[in-house]
């Protein structure tokens, strides 16, 4: 039975959503995994399937390889980066997060961009509705529910409420567009 429910999904999301515009499929299969959360640190069977395809050892963080995972069930080509590391998914067309801030708009299924200091590590999460200005709606692995918590070291898959502080330690650098 291993490996059947992540295969099973990914196969309907393909036939069902196959004519969706790319960043409504991308939306979409993530949604599906929405309340999904850790029977261990950072382990489930379906946690441990997202990073046991990429190589990433069992236990690790999971927020990249959940990203990685929604690329290819929704079929999408761009980005072709497929890491358990969150800063690998900024590219050269990836949109700076002050101009996000500043009014431009990125629609849903964008891939939110997270950098942690002066470090290689970050987060990354999916736009679930379109996002112009400071604020913004998420979907994320490897996070918590609600508005408070720690958004890299949470326990499951969920919808989130976040904003742009260039300030913070942890603070969303990128946008990423997905086609």
């Amino acid at each position: 039975m291993k490996g059947v429910l992540p295969i099973f999904l990914a196969i309907y999301c393909c036939w069902y959503i196959a004519e969706y515009p790319v960043e409504e499929r991308t939306a979409y299969v993530a949604s599906l995994y929405v309340g999904h959360k850790e029977t261990a640190h950072n382990r489930s069977e379906l946690i441990d399937y997202w990073n046991s395809r990429l190589g990433i050892p069992l236990g690790s963080n999971y927020c990249a390889s959940f990203v990685s995972f929604v690329l290819d069930s929704a079929m999408v080509n761009y980005p072709t980066t497929r890491s358990g590391v969150a800063q690998h998914f900024i590219t050269s067309e990836s949109i700076p997060a002050a101009r996000v801030a500043a009014g431009k708009q990125v629609p849903k299924g964008y891939i939110a961009v997270w950098k942690r200091g002066d470090t290689w590590m970050g987060h990354v999460e999916f736009v679930r509705k379109p996002w112009q200005g400071p604020s913004g709606y998420t979907i994320g692995a490897n996070t918590t529910p609600g508005s408070g918590g720690d958004l890299s070291r949470g326990y499951g898959v969920y919808a989130r409420k976040r904003h742009i502080d260039p300030t913070a330690f942890l603070r969303i650098t990128h946008f990423t567009p997905v086609y």
